[in-house]
Order: C-alpha cells, then sequence, then structure tokens
C-alpha cells in the first residue's frame, strides 16, 4: 500500500483526483482550504480523506497537521498562471510549506504537476526544491478531457446548437489529450520512488487528434442530431462564441490558453521506464462525458 499526501484540490485536476486517485493499494490524503465550500463544489463521491488546512497563512489546523509514513506528495499547480508574479509567489509559498508538511511526515519525495502553459516558468519551482534538497519530479501535461473539463464544458454548449459556427485554423489544430481518469491511473502505475528524480518529464496523450475531432466524438456520445457546420472568421469566431453559445468569460480565457499552448509532447522519458495504455479517446470521452 503506498500512501500520498496531495495538495491543490480547489482545481479541476486536484479535486476530481480527491474522488478517483484512492484505489486498493493507493491511500490518499488531501489537504483543503475550506472544506464545506469544497463539499459544495465537488460533484462525485470523495474517496480520499481530506482535511482542512489553508497551506498559505498556515495557522493551528497546519501546526497540528499530522500524518506518517507517506510514500511520496503529489502538489497540482494550483494557481491559474505562473507568469503573474503575484500568483507565482502564492504558489511558491504554499508549495513550500506543503514540502515541509511531507518533511514532517518523514517523505521527500515530490511529484509537482504543472500544465504545459506553465513550461517556460517552472524554474523558480525547480529552484525552491534544489534549495529545499527535495528528491522532485515535474510532470509538464497536455490538457485534459472528462467530466467537467473545460473542453467538455464548451462541447457541451456548442452541441446545443443545430448549427456550429467555427474558425478553421482552431477546429484543425491538432494536439495530443489526455483522458482524465488516465492522469490518476498513471500517477498510480510510475515507479516515483527510485526514478524521474530532479527531472522534468512530459505526459501527453497517446492519439493525435483535431479540435473538431475531439468535438465530433464528443458530439456522438452526447447528441443524435447532425450539426450544419459554418466556417467564419476569427473575430466572429470569438463574438458567437460567448453571445450565441453562452460560454462565460474564464471558460473562454481558459480555452484561448489551450489553443495557445497545447502542442505534441513526448513521452519517450518515461515510457523507456513503465509501460502504460492509454484509453482510446473514441470510448473514453463516452465514459466520462
Amino acid at each position: 500500500m503506498k500512501k500520498v499526501l496531495i495538495s491543490g484540490l480547489n482545481t479541476y485536476l486536484g479535486r476530481r483526483a480527491s474522488c478517483y486517485l484512492q484505489s486498493s493499494d493507493f491511500d490518499v490524503t488531501g489537504l483543503v482550504r475550506n472544506l464545506s465550500l469544497f463539499n459544495r463544489i465537488v460533484k462525485e463521491q470523495v474517496t480520499a480523506k481530506l482535511f482542512e488546512l489553508d497551506l498559505l497563512r498556515k495557522g493551528e489546523a497546519y501546526e497540528n497537521f499530522e500524518i506518517s509514513d507517506i510514500n511520496f506528495g503529489i502538489y497540482f499547480t494550483q494557481v491559474p498562471s505562473l507568469d503573474n508574479d503575484i500568483q507565482l509567489q502564492l504558489e511558491l509559498l504554499g508549495l513550500r510549506n506543503f514540502v515541509e508538511l511531507c518533511k514532517r511526515a518523514g517523505n521527500n519525495r515530490i511529484i509537482y504537476v504543472a500544465r504545459l502553459m506553465d513550461e517556460d516558468f517552472l524554474e523558480p519551482v525547480r529552484n525552491l526544491f534544489e534549495n529545499l534538497r527535495v528528491k522532485y519530479t515535474i510532470v509538464i501535461k497536455s490538457s485534459v478531457v472528462g467530466k467537467e473539463s473545460v473542453l467538455n464544458r464548451i462541447f457541451a454548449k456548442l452541441a446545443r446548437r443545430q448549427t456550429i459556427f467555427y474558425w478553421n485554423w482552431v477546429a484543425s489544430l491538432k494536439f495530443r489529450p489526455l483522458p482524465l481518469l488516465d492522469v490518476y491511473r498513471w500517477l498510480r502505475e510510475m515507479p516515483w520512488e527510485n526514478n524521474f528524480i530532479s527531472e522534468v518529464i512530459y505526459l501527453g496523450g497517446n492519439e493525435e487528434m483535431t479540435f473538431r475531432g475531439l468535438f465530433y466524438h464528443f458530439l456522438n456520445c452526447s447528441s443524435e442530431r447532425p450539426k450544419k457546420e459554418i466556417g467564419v472568421n476569427k473575430f466572429f469566431a470569438k463574438l458567437l462564441l460567448t453571445r450565441l453559445n453562452d460560454i462565460n468569460k474564464e471558460d473562454i480565457d481558459e480555452f484561448r490558453r489551450v489553443l495557445y499552448y497545447e502542442k505534441n509532447v513526448d513521452n519517450t522519458t518515461w515510457q523507456k521506464i513503465q509501460a502504460f495504455e492509454f484509453t482510446p479517446l473514441k470510448t473514453y470521452v463516452c465514459l466520462d462525458t
């Protein structure tokens, strides 16, 4: 049985990790800043043990928190963007205090899970780990698909309409999206104890896919009505996406970051050590929509 401590549960990846990272041989304890708020937000059965604890302000709960014999800690990037100095400093403060908790539990092994958009801004994170003398691995992952992900939320709005307006540049962009639940299975199966120490590794999906192709996988699982497609330019695509489909600014901003930063990533580094079989996207989209 492996015991892990996780943080970053207010993010999409972290929130669903509280429900799906736990397994028969993977014992998960999670830290949340406001437990009552978290319980109102999460819509699935939580399987991890949760503790209310603020990694930024610390306080009595932080000082009194005790856990023992953990194998490693997993920290999901918590701030919206590491290229903002204020947000970066908050990230580093929370991460430093998380490392302190792990060390207090006799553990010095941390897995830091970042996004492709963070790729060029991770040097301060690496420096912090080096200064704290932590055995770390930074995992830079592609965007995920799954229930309530930003891609699923936008696709669900588009699928309600009979006519799909699209900008061809976006529709034809290629990337390798990750089935979300595969990410948790991958985290469980990787031999972290003795591998990838002081390394940055990448995690991308197994299938290259256009945004149009992924949308039609989603559509095949959620709607039987055929759609009419109309190509428009960038200006009208943005206008129609927000107004016609009632997609909020936060989702638009996040989707824009996906478009800008997503790319094909190389899984070779970890595949040399550990084999892993991804769920086919066509199958997965129907399983987790």
